[in-house]
């Protein structure tokens, strides 16, 4: 049975991992496997329901350029790509599902910040896990997203 739910993540687009190139995604994501879940707690992999990939893959088929289908910045082509930076990398703080009529807010809760100082100290180390040479710089590419959505379809684009 579908329903709506409220969703906490950190995300970062994988672009900002250091991932340029789809394949070299894909094998993280294939050797992370037992790290990545969809439970509170841990991260797992989001694409987007507000990506143009549709259109993009269309447009990339009819191109002589192959070898940018292959990367992973889809913003290389802006006059047909305004709003991709790519798959991002998701840490679950919270997911409450179903969520009920009383605390559905049909999105006009959601939000999308950058990490407080407090809390990119306080998220470091989740990130070393995976990344142990993540810095605190790079923490100013995670943001903090809630967002309600409704189960059976795509996360929504907050970042």
């Amino acid at each position: 049975m579908s329903c709506w739910r409220r969703t906490t993540v950190l995300r970062i687009p994988a672009i900002y991992l250091g991932f340029e190139y789809w394949e070299q995604w894909r094998a993280f994501l294939r050797k992370h496997e037992e790290d990545l879940s969809w439970d509170p707690g841990y991260f797992s992999n989001a694409l987007c329901e507000d990506y143009l990939y549709e259109d993009y893959f269309k447009w990339i088929r009819d191109n002589e350029d192959a070898k940018a289908s292959k990367r992973l910045d889809l913003g290389l082509f802006p006059q047909y790509i305004k709003t991709v930076p790519g798959p991002f990398l998701d840490y679950y703080l919270d997911e409450i599902c179903p969520l009920s009529d009383k605390e559905n807010t049909y999105g006009s809760s959601n939000c999308a910040r950058p990490l407080t100082e407090k809390e990119k100290k306080k998220y470091l180390p989740l990130f070393r896990k995976l990344f142990p040479d993540f810095t605190m710089e790079q923490m100013e590419k995670v943001h903090y997203c809630r967002y309600e959505w409704y189960d059976g379809c795509e996360a929504a684009y907050y970042y």
